[in-house]
């Protein structure tokens, strides 16, 4: 399907409400989206990146209420019952399952709509991309219904984590489109975690930008376990200060097709950006991690570890890219991308790649894929480990390591329990 056909299908009635700024805002974006159209495989960031089955969809903007919303990940928002919650549905703020603690004077945490209408300056996260083909975000801010605004002020931390529900449901082919901001203030420190689940074959968009000032600290987790039947896309833009700390995470379970796009800017001097992540595939599951991280001041460092196992004919990529601009002499980055494949039928693509122009840099980049270690899973057979266990404590071994990257307690808790969750419905006890 053509990008001029997707945005007849997924037409909304303009939002009286919203600012004359917003509107042109829009209709720019979804121009752009009209012209250039979804990417293909003849760029050179998705040659890897099958979006048939998403193209090839007729979706339906998803409906405000559905019928089982007062099921909303129940379990999900269990595990993390310590902590401030937001929950959307199909792209919608509830009030209903969301719950906010005390907050200190100044921080805004809700609607990232709501805030918008009171903030014309915000019109600057609405720019032109710099990437011409760059639909995603275009469609995002063409379409975009709501989603998390987080606005820490400066000196401020918040105790109690932030924990942010998508809940996507439908019977039929539906999108949700999910837009939203987080600003961390000077020598501010927060943690977020964003769970993305639901049922039925929705596709969810989501479009989140990041400025973690000097000085701050901002963990974000994400866990990606949504219906086998849906789609899911994603981009990150985050910017970083000097002396600032971005602890980022991403466990990808779920989805017939997700791709996760990830922009990190390094700003300030001594800069720290992690970004890290899982991802468990099965059956013909398709997922991609596609990451550009650019160093633009001295003495910055980046710690990105990528770790999979690839069941079934699942098919996984990953593509990262570190930039080291002239200016940034000092910088310390470090990439890793390793793979385990657990059937012949398996298939990894992976390209890390470094652009250096600075001449006093610490960098390095690798990349592996192979198979469980046999020895191993002998070792355990033979004291009496049932087959399916044997596999299952191997792959959790394998990706336990970068999920320990993870620095904040509760979330990495959070993510370690979806892990085991996965592993038992994949590899069950006899």
């Amino acid at each position: 399907m053509s990008a001029v056909p997707f945005l007849e299908t997924l037409a909304v009635p303009a939002n009286q409400a919203e600012p004359a700024w917003l509107g042109t805002k829009r209709a720019e974006a979804r121009q752009r989206f009209a012209e250039a159209g979804f990417p293909t495989k003849r760029h050179e960031a998705w040659r890897f990146t099958e979006l048939k089955g998403l193209t090839g969809t007729s979706f339906a903007p998803a409906p405000a209420k559905p019928g089982n919303a007062t099921v909303v990940g129940e379990r999900l928002c269990r595990l993390l019952s310590h902590a401030n919650r937001l929950v959307f549905v199909n792209g919608r703020f509830d009030p209903d399952h969301s719950h906010i603690c005390s907050l200190p004077p100044g921080v805004f945490l809700g609607s990232f709509a709501d805030w918008l209408a009171k903030n014309g300056e915000a019109d600057a996260l609405f720019e032109r991309p710099a990437d011409a083909t760059d639909a995603f975000r275009a469609l995002n801010q063409g379409l975009f219904t709501d989603g998390l605004a987080l606005i820490v002020p400066a000196g401020v931390t918040l105790d109690d984590p932030v924990h942010v529900l998508y809940w996507g449901e439908a019977d039929a082919s539906a999108s949700v489109q999910a837009k939203g901001l987080i600003r961390i203030g000077t020598g501010a420190q927060v943690t977020v975690i964003e769970s993305f689940a639901g049922v039925g074959a929705t596709w969810t968009n989501a479009a989140m930008t990041v400025e973690v000032a000097d000085h701050a600290k901002l963990g974000h987790y994400r866990l990606q376990d949504e219906d086998l039947r849906a789609f899911h896309t994603g981009t990150l833009d985050v910017s970083i200060g000097a002396d600032a700390i971005y602890d980022g995470f991403t466990l990808s379970l779920g989805a017939a097709m997700a791709r996760q796009d990830i922009r990190a800017k390094l700003v300030g001097e001594r800069a720290f950006c992690g970004v890290s992540g899982v991802y468990l595939l099965a059956e013909r599951q398709e997922s991609t991690v596609a990451s550009v991280i650019e160093h633009l001041a001295p003495h910055g460092e980046t710690k990105e570890v990528f770790k999979g196992c690839l069941a079934d004919r699942s098919h996984g990529v990953f593509q990262g890219q570190i930039k080291v601009a002239q200016v940034a002499q000092k910088t310390d980055a470090y990439q890793l991308n390793k793979t385990v494949l657990l059937s012949d039928r398996a298939v990894m693509d992976t390209k890390p790649e470094l652009e250096i122009f600075a001449d006093d840099v610490k960098c390095s980049h690798g990349a592996t894929v192979g198979d469980l270690d046999e020895a191993a899973e002998f070792y355990l057979r033979s004291r009496g480990i049932a087959p399916e266990q044997a596999r299952a404590m191997l792959i959790e071994a394998f990706v336990v390591d970068a999920v320990e990257l993870v620095s904040h307690e509760q979330a990495r808790d959070y993510l370690t329990d979806a892990i085991g969750r996965w592993l038992a419905f994949r590899h069950p006890e006899k």
